[in-house]
């Protein structure tokens, strides 16, 4: 997987990439299969961050053949690395201000063939790629939606790479290059930010499944040193504090790894996009959380570079941040929060979980890449409160006056004109992914029965809480401070580790079907 260079030291090994890419690029096309394709992906990587992050990069750059309609080159291509040639220096990712141009070649009878001219900044596997995905304009005074086109450049047409030194994922390239030489158009002139959008959609969810991959090699790691290390005579893990962190830490990765395979089990429909921008912020900003929280609990060990409990604490910061996406997708959920909160229809428990059951961790051909944009702006949003009543949780919150606060809290930012602004907009996206995270813990726990996630729902609950009360202090909002969840009591375990391991384990015992979905 990585090769000494002479030029560049330890750096993913391109030519090993080329030999599993087309593997991976199958469960693209003909038939799109994502969660085949990042399930392939891991299994063929071993989970080194560098390496994913690289074959990933290449192949959401391929992924634009396929949001093209560009089915012939899709196919030919497959065992080609590409980049994802965006990003310029002076604008980073804020698409309708990048410089590079194109120009359409003299006597070329197809309308295809254009020459390219410009400069990419901090782009993955540029040095190494075969083609290159550029976004580019051809009038670049333009900054209109539709001012941007793809073009399929071929390497030859790049020069003066510039390799920059980062400080994650180290084994990378990533360099500044300039453009100058020929390409070919994909897709029709001027379509490229909607071809970004169908490409989006898909690569939320396959940016996500890192963090969640990442997240369940940490965990595990973290306890089996804690279990055998030893501190005044006794094994960390043991100690009552140690025990508490740990098991909320696993509570939380238990969650989110559900609340992934929940999001693809769901994309199906209306709740495509919704879902996708959930995982793109709100996921992978609560994956960073566990595993650095992860570190700081498990200490030294995690300073190690052969561990993954603080290599991938470091390098999944580059997921949800780079140039701002996660504040560009929770601000994309923040127009839904008042039909979200206002929804009426009912949707019945058992159904939603016999649904689930049938579908977690399955892998499904959706064909996402090719969700109509007018199928996926209108989430069909249900009853929050009368669904989580449903639950018959064994804990003390309340789901009608969680959501007249949410409604109150809305309206008095209505009230003095702030809902447009930024901040305010942030918040009330970030509002409706916590509401929903409450959801998705209260389906883990009826899931696979028991007490052994309830207090997830309590975690969820009291961020939720946590984050209401934030927006009414820090506004001097008119509205009532809400009081959190109290959690059940912790058990007590005779083998820590097991019960840890066993609780994280939710993929295993979802598929073995431990527990039954049915309530009391």
């Amino acid at each position: 997987m990585y090769r000494e260079d002479p030029e560049y030291g330890r750096i993913v090994d391109f030519d090993w990439l080329r030999t599993i890419h087309r593997r991976v690029a199958d469960n693209f096309h003909p038939r799109f299969n994502m969660l085949g394709a990042v399930r392939t992906c891991i299994e063929l990587t071993t989970s080194e961050p560098s390496v994913n992050i690289a074959i990933g990069a290449s192949l959401l750059a391929y992924t634009l053949l396929i949001a093209s309609d560009e089915d012939e080159l899709a196919e030919s291509l497959k065992d080609a690395i590409f980049t994802l040639a965006w990003t310029e220096e002076h604008c980073g990712s804020d698409l309708l201000s990048l410089r590079t141009h194109a120009t359409p070649i003299a006597g070329d009878e197809t309308g295809r063939q254009y020459h390219l001219r410009g400069s990419k900044w901090i782009i993955n596997n540029s040095i190494h790629a075969d083609y290159h995905i550029v976004l580019a304009k051809l009038d670049p005074t333009q900054d209109g939606p539709r001012s941007l086109s793809f073009f399929l450049v071929p390497h030859s047409s790049t020069k003066n790479w510039q390799r920059m030194d980062t400080h994650v994922l180290r084994n990378m390239v990533l360099a500044a290059y300039e453009i100058d030489g020929p390409g070919r158009l994909l897709g029709k002139v001027g379509h490229g930010l909607s071809i970004v959008q169908r490409m989006a959609t898909a690569s939320r969810y396959l940016c996500s499944y890192m963090g969640v991959v990442w997240m369940r090699q940490s965990l595990p790691a973290a306890i089996e040193h804690l279990a055998r290390k030893h501190i005044f005579g006794a094994h960390p893990l043991e100690f009552g504090n140690v025990f508490r962190q740990m098991y909320v830490l696993v509570q939380k990765a238990a969650l989110l790894d559900y609340l992934f395979h929940r999001s693809v089990a769901f994309n199906d429909g209306s709740f495509l996009q919704f879902l996708g921008t959930m995982l793109k912020s709100w996921l992978l900003l609560r994956t960073n959380e566990v595993m650095i929280e992860t570190l700081l609990v498990t200490g030294s060990k995690g300073f190690v570079s052969s561990s993954p409990i603080g290599r991938n604490a470091i390098d999944s910061l580059v997921l949800p941040v780079f140039d701002g996406h996660y504040t560009v997708n929770t601000n994309m959920s923040a127009k839904h929060l008042k039909r979200y909160l206002s929804a009426a229809r009912r949707v019945d428990l058992r159904e939603r979980l016999r649904i689930l059951d049938e579908r977690l961790y399955y892998e499904t051909y959706h064909e996402e890449i090719h969700a109509h944009p007018r199928d996926i702006r209108k989430p069909d949003f249900f009853d929050f409160a009368d669904y989580l009543q449903q639950f018959q949780l064994p804990l003390e919150l309340d789901a009608r006056r969680l959501v007249a606060t949410a409604q109150q809290v809305q309206e008095a930012i209505i009230d003095r004109g702030q809902q447009n602004d930024p901040e305010h907009r942030y918040k009330a996206g970030d509002l409706l992914h916590w509401l929903e995270s409450i959801l998705v813990a209260a389906e883990l726990s009826a899931h696979l029965g028991g007490d052994d996630y309830v207090n997830a729902v309590a975690i969820q609950y009291n961020g939720t809480v946590e984050l209401l009360n934030q927006i009414i202090a820090e506004s001097a909002l008119p509205v009532d401070f809400m009081t959190p969840a109290r959690f059940l009591p912790l058990p007590r375990v005779a083998d820590p580790q097991a019960y840890l391991l066993r609780l994280l384990d939710v993929e295993r015992r979802v598929l073995a079907k431990e527990s039954s979905v049915s309530l009391n």
